[in-house]
């Protein structure tokens, strides 16, 4: 489970994902005014567990390689930009933390 009191601290809310990629911004704004906080709440931990994919392979490709692949540093800088963006719009609905909104649910077979 996610914890994570503010999520300021990804969106840098008063100058970051707003004026960098303002067209992502409005783009996840319509889509999550038909939205409920969990499905809010699911998406920005999807996008942070991606980023986390992301930056992964980003350090590994840096480290194995020297470099990384022109692709892996496109899919590092967009994850983190949709953390950023579903920060803001978790923030901007009064949600601040995932507690609560995701859980963990164990399934025995």
């Amino acid at each position: 489970m996610f914890y994570t009191s503010a999520f300021d601290e990804f969106a840098c809310v008063p100058c970051g994902i707003t004026v960098t990629n303002p067209a992502m911004v409005a783009r996840i704004r319509a889509q999550a005014a038909a939205m409920s906080d969990y499905e809010i709440a699911a998406h920005l931990g999807n996008s942070i567990a991606s980023s986390t994919d992301a930056a992964h392979a980003l350090a590994w490709e840096q480290s194995q390689l020297g470099e990384a692949s022109a692709e892996t540093l496109v899919d590092a800088e967009y994850f983190e930009e949709l953390v950023a963006a579903w920060s803001l719009i978790a923030s901007e609905r009064g949600i601040d933390s995932l507690d609560g909104l995701l859980i963990d649910v164990v399934a025995v077979h």
